[in-house]
């Protein structure tokens, strides 16, 4: 019995992995459905004794020189799987081995600690409570195409030191480096039973997760179409279940704030990895005296960008996943009766110029909903205008400002939504170690420590000469 799945063999069929970028074929990889993804479960459920924080880091240490062994191969499936340029693909290989490297040390100074709370602060009561953890039995994880492989080391690495085994599914679009992490993730001889890995489609996936009574979270990070509907649905199997889906990123710019400076860190933040990350900037409101400058600023630098091949190290602009993914943005570039295109918005293949609109309406869907691709929409605002904007958004995850006004940064803060505010900086660069959370729909992801997701605080009330209470899974 392995200590890792490995879809060798299953009954659900097969996935064709295709590139974006050659439109061949990049491998087979085989399908567990739901009975399947049972069986696996069963098979290692035996291994129920408290995780060991050494061992889990031990683990994770010859994870990191797996990896990194494997580095130039990673980079290369990187860039076909996804569409993103060569620098991207570094970043995110490289991130993973840094974030591999240095977690143990993340994990021993970021983790939660107990706390206490007395009964009575009158000293009336002989009662004392305490604040404390437990982690859930086994974590059900989905991750997203645009960061698959990052994700899965980032839940398999949280998840182990707080205490919870875990079951992951890749993206399928991102089939053969889940494969390749699973074969990784078993020659690291993790702790017995602790990590499965299955490609599946999302409805057996999840109906192995709704039935099976070890899995007590599931994880979903992905598409907004579909959070509400996992949401739901885990509610009524009684499973917890936290949502991270796309942001729709929006960026204010002030009159004091140097034109060039922020032409630069918005064309940035809008076409890194394509512009499709959670993060990236989808809409700009523009104090209205500098609404001009700016957007001819933008435009030059939108148009300056190379789009192309994404394996050539001159490429700043690759494919998106898909042919349908490039049509689907050019409709919704369109789908505003009033604005216009200032330039790109042509797609061939799976690619797409970057884009920029103008004349954009408040109620507009792009303005509400945001876009996945290398696109935003501008717009001038006066100050009193800006809090109306941005609260129309619909997915707040990440917003930004740049400014050299003091105060200005925490007046913003106040009238965002989003869970993340970045300061004078590009927001679509993100940290492995950086929390994540506060996802409006789940009403159950605040911002919070990536380990902390996957322990359950609970309360414990009773006298204060009981001897404190070791929550399972803190073995060192």
């Amino acid at each position: 019995m392995s200590r890792v799945s490995r879809a060798r063999a299953a009954s659900a069929g097969s996935h064709d992995v295709v590139s974006p970028v050659t439109g061949r074929s990049l491998g087979t990889v085989a399908l567990w459905d739901t009975p399947g993804i049972h069986r696996r479960l069963a098979a290692v459920e035996a291994a129920n004794e408290p995780l060991r924080r050494r061992e889990v880091l031990a683990f994770l240490r010859r994870l990191e020189a797996e990896v990194r062994s494997h580095r130039e191969r990673l980079l290369d499936v990187t860039v076909l799987e996804t569409g993103f340029i060569l620098d991207h693909a570094r970043e995110m290989v490289d991130g993973t081995i840094e974030f591999l490297g240095d977690f143990e040390r993340h994990a021993r100074e970021g983790s939660s600690r107990e706390r206490s709370v007395p009964h009575s602060y009158s000293g009336q009561s002989s009662r004392h409570m305490t604040i404390t953890h437990r982690p859930y039995r086994r974590v059900a994880a989905m991750v997203p195409q645009n960061a698959s492989f990052t994700l899965a080391v980032t839940i398999i690495a949280s998840a182990l030191y707080a205490g919870a085994r875990v079951l992951i599914r890749p993206s399928l679009q991102c089939g053969v480096s889940g494969e390749a992490l699973a074969e990784m993730v078993e020659r690291s001889r993790p702790p017995e039973g602790a990590v499965l890995i299955v490609n599946s489609l999302a409805r057996e996936f999840l109906a192995a997760c709704h039935s099976a009574d070890e899995i007590e979270l599931i994880h979903y990070i992905g598409s907004n179409r579909h959070a509400l509907g996992v949401f739901v649905e885990a509610f009524a199997a009684k499973k917890v279940c936290l949502l991270d889906g796309q942001g729709n990123g929006m960026l204010y710019v002030d009159a004091g704030f140097p034109l060039e400076q922020a032409a630069s860190l918005i064309a940035s933040g809008a076409t890194r990895y394509n512009g499709e990350t959670c993060t990236s900037v989808n809409g700009v409101l523009v104090e209205r005296s500098r609404y001009h400058a700016l957007r001819d600023r933008l435009v030059a630098a939108f148009a300056s960008l190379h789009v192309g091949d994404p394996t050539r190290e001159e490429t700043e602009i690759g494919p998106l996943f898909s042919r349908t993914q490039a049509q689907e943005l050019i409709t919704a570039l369109r789908a505003g009766g009033d604005s216009r295109v200032l330039c790109g918005g042509t797609a061939f293949g799976a690619y797409v110029t970057p884009a920029i609109l103008e004349g954009v309406t408040i109620e507009d869907a792009l303005v509400r909903e945001g876009v996945f691709g290398p696109a935003l929409w501008i717009q001038p605002v006066r100050a009193e205008e800006r809090a109306g904007w941005l609260r129309a958004n619909t997915f707040p995850l990440s917003d930004a400002i740049l400014t050299r006004r003091s105060h200005g940064a925490q007046a913003f803060a106040m009238e965002s939504r989003a869970a993340r505010i970045c300061v004078n900086a590009d927001p679509s660069i993100e940290s492995m170690f950086e929390p994540w959370g506060g996802y409006p729909p789940s009403g159950m992801n605040p911002v919070s420590n990536w380990i902390d997701k996957y322990r359950r605080c609970y309360q414990l009330d009773a006298p204060e000469a009981l001897p404190p209470v070791r929550s399972r899974g803190r073995r060192d």
